[in-house]
């Protein structure tokens, strides 16, 4: 490809290729260096791919090696507009001052996860300059305020982009390699590929397209928020649907708590009427106990009723025979009238003149007489002892 071929090709204007003022020479040389470099430098891509994806919050990764045409037109254009970094470019150092010769692009889909992203990315490799958060003139809220907070440099981007970038040194063999991880979300990738796609081949300074480029750039922040905005209400849903079953557990437990205790206020009521029923049996045992026993009067003896008892028992004794004495005297009497009426009445004269016999029989009927009134009261009494007690 000759000169003017390359220009035309990369959109390289004859005013910026004498602005840029560099032989054709040393541009060849880096070709051709480049291209050798090119297998290692995929190699270095596809290990980064490999840590990056690791990452939970990525949803995923591409990455590509700068084509040698467009390593080319990099030199050009930065010496064209003046970079003193691009003063000196050569086949040495040339891969030292193009960072981005291995791009690695690290999509997520909520804005807020980039935070993650980058503790990921900074714990696996330190960055050999700045940290860049690209932002659309106008962009704020609190992505913006994390960015400053993180000690990233915000910078507005002249196209409208919004990414991360970030500048690593990697070296999977002995020659050290330096990439560009760009983060992003995956609306603002969608937005940056259809930008890149119809901006730079026919329309790059076409003023409409230029117009509509830009609302679909707003459109996508806008989608960018709105997917955010759902992620938040999804997650404030989950709260509150968590909130509402540990409420309903702890509902749960105490309707238990309450349903155990009513069980035992119910079994505690059980036992309680059966203490009730035994008390009432026991109750009813007591009366029917009361009803059916017998009135024994108290008929204990004193020691003086006792004695007096005893020495009547002993004089009915001496009475009764007393009694058969008279008895016995009263058919000698009899015998004596039917034989010989004088010998009875001498006798009987004999025996009422005796004073001694006529006092003890005089004795004799008076202790009978207290005898018979003795056992008459203990007949009543034993009368009473067993006759029950009337019915109520």
């Amino acid at each position: 490809m000759n000169l003017e071929e390359f220009l035309e090709a990369n959109r390289i204007s004859q005013e910026d290729w004498d602005k840029a003022d560099i032989d054709t020479d040393t541009l060849v040389a880096i070709e051709s260096d480049y291209r050798k470099q090119i297998p290692h430098l995929n190699e270095a891509a596809e290990f980064l791919a490999r840590v990056l994806q690791k990452c939970k919050h990525v949803h995923s990764v591409r990455w590509r090696v700068k084509d040698p045409d467009h390593v080319l037109e990099k030199i050009i254009r930065k010496r064209a507009s003046g970079s003193e970094k691009y003063g000196d470019v050569s086949v040495q150092n040339y891969s030292e001052l193009i960072t981005d010769l291995v791009g690695v692009r690290v999509l997520h889909l909520f804005k807020h996860e980039w935070l993650d992203i980058h503790e990921y990315i900074k714990n696996s490799w330190v960055p050999v300059e700045d940290v860049v958060a690209y932002i659309r003139e106008g962009d704020e809220g609190a992505v913006i305020e994390s960015y400053n907070e993180n000690q990233c440099n915000v910078e507005v981007h002249p196209a409208g982009y919004r990414s991360i970038h970030y500048i690593i040194s990697t070296q999977p063999t002995l020659k050290k390699v330096l990439s560009e991880i760009q983060v992003r979300t995956i609306f603002e990738e969608g937005w940056s590929e259809i930008d890149h796609k119809i901006r730079y081949p026919n329309f790059m300074d076409n003023k409409l397209v230029s117009y509509f480029l830009t609302i679909f750039n707003r459109m996508s922040g806008s989608a960018d928020e709105m997917g955010t905005f759902v992620n938040d209400l999804v997650a404030d849903i989950k709260w509150k649907e968590l909130q509402l079953e540990a409420k309903q557990k702890e509902q749960d437990e105490h309707l238990q708590k309450i349903e155990d205790l009513a069980q035992e206020l119910s079994n505690e009521r059980t036992e309680n009427k059966s203490k009730e029923s035994n008390v009432s049996k026991l109750k009813l045992e007591i009366a029917t106990l009361r009803k059916n026993s017998i009135s024994i009067p108290d008929i204990s003896l004193s020691k003086s009723r006792l004695a007096e008892i005893e020495k009547m028992t002993s004089v009915t004794r001496d009475a009764l025979k007393y009694s058969d004495i008279a008895k016995l005297n009263s058919r000698q009497m009899d015998a004596l009238k039917i034989s010989d009426m004088g010998k009875f009445s001498s006798a009987y004269d004999e025996i009422m003149s005796n004073e001694k016999f006529a006092k003890q029989l005089k004795l004799n009927e008076s202790l009978l007489e207290k005898y018979r009134s003795q056992v008459s009261i203990g007949t009543k009494v034993n009368k009473k002892v067993r006759k029950p007690k009337d019915e109520n």
